[in-house]
């Protein structure tokens, strides 16, 4: 789950290009600083993925295709 959170923060960063400025704004005048701004990131996409998770696991109360 933690891996795929990483990808999906990459892939949020790699498309759009003024997430990348702010990365890179970040990164140059402080590596800590950088990884302080991408935690809120990557915590959202594992939350993300959590409940996604939960709610493919929920139990069905319909037949296939309803």
């Amino acid at each position: 789950m933690e891996y795929a959170a990483a990808l999906l923060v990459q892939t949020i960063f790699n498309s759009d290009g003024r997430m990348q400025t702010l990365f890179k704004y970040q990164t140059a005048s402080n590596p800590q600083a950088a990884a302080e701004f991408l935690k809120p990131w990557y915590q959202a996409m594992l939350t993300m993925i959590k409940s996604a998770e939960d709610f493919d696991q929920r139990p069905r109360t319909h037949g296939p295709g309803i």
